[in-house]
């Protein structure tokens, strides 16, 4: 999954694989490597993996990024990478992605697990739309091991 600004920047996700072999028995310990590449609008990238999600958190990723949830935010058990939509106006997004712990830009100077490096990212409905069935199909490969029903 690819969301390009229209400004400058852009995040690339894809999930790699599940951390463990062992299927689960909690929804909350199926977790997948993922790895996030990333630019903010000056050009500066990065990239990382990390078991970052679990499988019932990508699906609500693609929710969120087809607009199918209401939230204007969108976190998850690790808070290696957050969502947030900061504005919606006339078909356009300005969304903000925060980045910390292992999924932080090395360059980023400081020590301590309080970092969080942002970017911001001004996509159309239509291209959050694209990146929703771009992660829809990644996704795919990596079905839910453990019962999402109390998820």
């Amino acid at each position: 999954m690819e969301i390009a600004s229209e400004n400058g920047g852009w995040l690339r996700m894809r999930p790699l694989r599940y951390e463990f072999d062992a299927e689960p028995a909690d929804p909350t310990e199926d977790w997948l490597v993922v790895s996030v590449a990333a630019a903010d609008r000056n050009g500066h990238t990065w990239q990382a993996e990390s078991p970052c999600l679990t499988v019932a958190e990508t699906i609500e990723l693609a929710d969120w990024l087809d607009g199918r949830t209401e939230a204007a935010e969108l976190e998850f058990i690790e808070p290696n990478v957050a969502f947030r939509q900061l504005r919606e106006e006339a078909g356009t997004h300005v969304l903000e992605v925060s980045f910390s712990h292992e999924n932080l830009p090395p360059w980023l100077p400081g020590t301590g697990l309080d970092r969080v490096h942002r970017i911001q990212l001004e996509v159309t409905t239509e291209a959050l739309r694209r990146a929703a069935g771009a992660w829809t199909a990644e996704i795919a490969a990596f079905p839910p091991r453990a019962d999402l029903a109390d998820w």
